[in-house]
């Protein structure tokens, strides 16, 4: 499997709302502000144009892209059509609240060229929809799925979080079943975390809230997982599950480690082996006229490139490839962390197979702790880093100087 390289990243910051949970880059939305902010992005994308750029997938997220008034929403998607669009195009999705989408902004879309959209439904409980600080309510998300296919959506996507407070097997279900009746291809299943300086977080500290224990979680989650296979999706990433073919392709390069370009307040971006991110400032972005400044920018070493190569195909059902890795690295995987590796199998967090090494189902409840085990298990030294271990992008673009969920 090949990374859809290179990829393009759109970031819109605006919520109406935070969520208790959400720990990104966003900003309060005052239609005056995304007008400009929109004004920004066009000259940035217009920059990106000029350099010869040309993704093959795009995704717009935030924030809440589908917040934008349909003026704003217009030029924006409009633009990307007209400059970035055609058969070299393979996907482009835009994420949207089910409570700000709507006939006008889904037709608009549609008319421009986007093939692909992803609510954030979280749950159907009402009890878990007010704890996690979202607007919409829980019939809204079904309306919103129905109005997509109306105006020509068939590729949808919604996400679920397992293990907000209070969260039952019952809620667990009802979820469930509402999957079922909106008959998504593709379905993001994340873990509820409590990430320092947000909301839920500032409420467990003082007491406010309970987070439910890990096993508890656990549970959970598998619960939700056997529902869904049993619905017929299958998974392909620790937190993504579809239907044959539904893959997201934007986000399957990232996990395969191609190259992509963001544009927006806080946008990442991976190039010709280094990384970057526009500066996440709205008002700066804006002042800066489509030529954000670039912070925490990282060259990828060789030996950095091999790491990530090794952990982010963990992330993958499919898992890494071992001839491909050792090819890259001049040396055996044995030789590089093998007592790593027998060790967290002989757990039954990895299995290894003659071409693969992949984590089993506990190993994907747990892999944040695999993955540790094997970064401090990595002896690097005795990598010979034969060939190329930058961004798989072929495009001139992939190799720009500038750079970057």
């Amino acid at each position: 499997m090949k990374p859809t390289a290179p990829g393009l990243y759109v970031h819109v910051p605006f919520c109406t709302v935070r969520c208790s949970y959400c720990d990104f880059h966003v900003a309060g939305y005052r239609a005056a502000v995304a007008e400009r902010y929109v004004d920004a992005l066009l000259e940035e994308l217009a920059a990106l144009e000029g350099e010869g750029f040309r993704p093959r997938t795009i995704f717009i997220g935030g924030g809440t892209p589908s917040v934008l008034p349909p003026d704003a929403w217009g030029r924006l998607l409009r633009f990307l059509g007209r400059a970035f669009g055609g058969d070299d195009l393979e996907e482009w999705t835009v994420e949207a609240n089910p409570g700000t989408i709507d006939r006008e902004k889904a037709e608009i879309a549609r008319e421009a060229g986007v093939d692909r959209i992803s609510t954030g439904a979280q749950t159907f409980s009402a009890e878990g929809l007010q704890v996690l600080g979202r607007e919409h309510g829980p019939e809204v998300v079904a309306g919103a799925h129905a109005l997509l296919r109306e105006a020509g959506f068939e590729r949808l996507s919604l996400d679920l979080i397992i293990g907000w407070p209070g969260q039952t097997a019952a809620a667990v279900d009802e979820d469930l079943r509402r999957v079922r009746e909106i008959d998504p291809g593709h379905v993001s299943l994340y873990h509820l975390s409590y990430e320092e300086g947000t909301a839920l977080d500032r409420q467990r500290r003082a007491g406010r809230v309970e987070p439910l224990p890990d096993p508890e979680v656990i549970t959970l989650a598998r619960r939700a997982l056997s529902g869904l296979r049993e619905a017929g999706y299958a998974r392909y990433e620790v937190s993504n599950l579809c239907r044959s073919g539904e893959e997201s392709l934007h986000n399957l390069n990232y996990w395969l480690r191609g190259g992509y370009r963001g544009v927006g307040s806080g946008a990442a971006n991976f190039a010709g082996g280094a990384r970057w991110r526009n500066l996440a400032d709205v008002g700066a972005y804006i002042r800066a006229g489509g030529r954000p400044e670039r912070v925490d920018v990282e060259e990828i070493g060789a030996v950095g490139a091999l790491e990530e190569r090794l952990f982010l195909s963990l992330r993958l059902e499919r898992g890494l490839d071992i001839a491909e890795f050792e090819e890259r690295a001049g040396a055996s995987l044995s030789a590089i962390c093998g007592d790593a590796i027998d060790e967290l199998v002989g757990d039954g967090l990895l299995v290894r197979g003659t071409d693969s090494l992949r984590a089993t189902e506990r190993g994907f409840e747990v892999l944040d702790a695999v993955i540790l085990k094997l970064w401090d298990g990595c002896d690097w030294e005795e990598a010979r880093i034969d060939g190329d271990t930058g961004p798989d992008d072929a495009s001139p673009a992939g190799a720009s100087p500038r750079l970057d969920r």
